[in-house]
C-alpha cells in the first residue's frame, strides 16, 4: 500500500501490518478524512475535513512496479490523471471514486461523475473498472457510458445484485443474504476480492461471487477488524445463501 497520511495517524494502519501488508508512507502534513451519514435507505452524505498529499508514479517503491495487480483507488482527488496508463504490465483494478469526488467550503461532498473524470477517458486495455450506481449518481445513461470505458466493469447496487459488464456482455450477480452492522468499507472489499479473484481464475462471474461473499462478510462487523480471510468467504460461497 501506497499512502499519505501524517506522521500522528500511523497507529491507523496497525492493523494492515500486522496482517501482513505492506506500507509506503508518502508525508503529509495531514491525513484525508471524511465522515460517512446514512440514512433510512442507506444512501450516504459524506464530509470532507481534512485532504493528505498527492501521490505520484514516483512515490512508488521500485521492487513493488512488477505486481501483477495494481489497484489505483483514488479518494479524494489525490492521484495525478496519468497514472492508469504508467501501469500497463498487470492487471489494473480501478475504483474511480477520489476522481469523480469534489466539495464545497464546508467540506460536502459532491459526486462529479459528468464530465467522465481525465483520469478515466484514454485507459489501457488491462482494466478492471469498479464503482457503484451511486457513485453514478443513480443515472442510468451514465452507466451505460462508465461501462464504454473499460473492457471489464463491475457496478454494485448496495445490498442488491451488482452488474457485470464483459465486453459488451452484461450479467446480474445477486448479493448475499447479511446482517449489516456497518456498511462502510464494502465497496472497497468487494473490488478487492474481485481484483484477486479474477487475476487467479479469469472468470468474471465467479469472481463477483466471490467480491459479493467477501463483502457481505464485512458488513457484519464494525470497521476492518470484520473484514474476512479467504477460508471464510469461500464458506460463504458455498453456502450461497442469496438475497
Amino acid at each position: 500500500m501506497v499512502t499519505a497520511y501524517a506522521q500522528e495517524d500511523g497507529a491507523m494502519l496497525t492493523l494492515a501490518r500486522e496482517a501482513g501488508v505492506w506500507v509506503h508512507r508518502v508525508s503529509s502534513p495531514q491525513t484525508t478524512t471524511f465522515e460517512n451519514i446514512y440514512d433510512a435507505q442507506g444512501r450516504r452524505t459524506q464530509v470532507i475535513s481534512a485532504q493528505a498529499s498527492s501521490i505520484s508514479y514516483a512515490d512508488v517503491p521500485p521492487a513493488w512496479l512488477d505486481a501483477p495487480i495494481v489497484h489505483l483507488g483514488p479518494v479524494a482527488q489525490e492521484l495525478p490523471d496519468s497514472l492508469p496508463n504508467a501501469f500497463t504490465r498487470c492487471l489494473l483494478g480501478i475504483t474511480p471514486q477520489g476522481w469523480m469526488r469534489s466539495w464545497d467550503r464546508e467540506g460536502k461532498i459532491r459526486r462529479s461523475a459528468w464530465p467522465v473524470p481525465p483520469a478515466l477517458t484514454n485507459l489501457p486495455s488491462n482494466i478492471l473498472l469498479a464503482l457503484s450506481f451511486e457513485d453514478l449518481g443513480y443515472n442510468s445513461e451514465l452507466v451505460k457510458r462508465y461501462t464504454e470505458l473499460a473492457p471489464l466493469t463491475a457496478i454494485t447496487r448496495g445490498p442488491d445484485e451488482a452488474y457485470i459488464y464483459d465486453r459488451g456482455d452484461v450479467s446480474a450477480i445477486p448479493a448475499y443474504q447479511t446482517k449489516v452492522v456497518d456498511p462502510t468499507g464494502a465497496g472497497d472489499v468487494f473490488a478487492a476480492a474481485l481484483f484477486i479473484w479474477y487475476k487467479e481464475t479469469t472468470d468474471l462471474i465467479a469472481s463477483a461471487r466471490f467480491a459479493h461473499a467477501a463483502a457481505s462478510c464485512s458488513i457484519e462487523g464494525q470497521g476492518p477488524s470484520a473484514i474476512a480471510d479467504r477460508e471464510t468467504v469461500m464458506r460463504r460461497c458455498v453456502k450461497r445463501e442469496l438475497r
